[in-house]
């Protein structure tokens, strides 16, 4: 005889990382990672936020980082040379915002989940040109494949 599972899912709710998923973005960030089964490499992908106030932009990014990577326990970046607007992230969010480790590059940000894995973004600066910034995001995600992308 099978087994019937009982669970109710109207009224069971699975449990979910302290102030993550955070609501649904409110601008789609602008990034690229590399593919699941790529060959392991540095930097994982990169980011062009759309302003120079990267923390408001933050729960955007990681809403959409969170469906790969999970909830991010933290965030490490050189705030001061990009984000000159920053806000405050709270902490029931669940995240810790620090600067960056020793040795990590101005450029790098580092996204850690609560299982101690690691996403390392490289930062496309927000003045960039849109051509240029996604001709660099391509070439770092897919090497070997980014003349074969085209920007719309």
């Amino acid at each position: 005889m099978a087994h019937i599972s009982t669970l109710d899912y109207a009224t069971e709710a699975p449990q979910r990382h302290v102030g993550q998923p955070f609501p649904s973005p409110t601008r789609t960030p602008r990034f690229l990672l590399r593919g699941q089964g790529a060959v392991k490499a540095s930097v994982d992908g990169a980011w062009f936020p759309w302003t120079t106030n990267v923390t408001a932009e933050l729960h955007d990014l990681i809403s959409a980082l969170s469906l790969r990577l999970g909830p991010i326990a933290r965030v490490a970046f050189d705030w001061n040379t990009i984000s000159s607007a920053q806000r405050r992230i709270d902490e029931v969010d669940g995240l810790e915002v620090r600067g960056p480790y020793p040795g990590q590059p101005h450029d790098l940000m580092y996204l850690d989940d609560i299982h101690g894995r690691q996403l390392v973004l490289m930062m496309i600066p927000p003045y960039s040109d849109p051509d240029r910034a996604y001709e660099i995001m391509r070439r770092l995600v897919d090497p070997g494949r980014s003349e074969t992308y085209r920007v719309q």
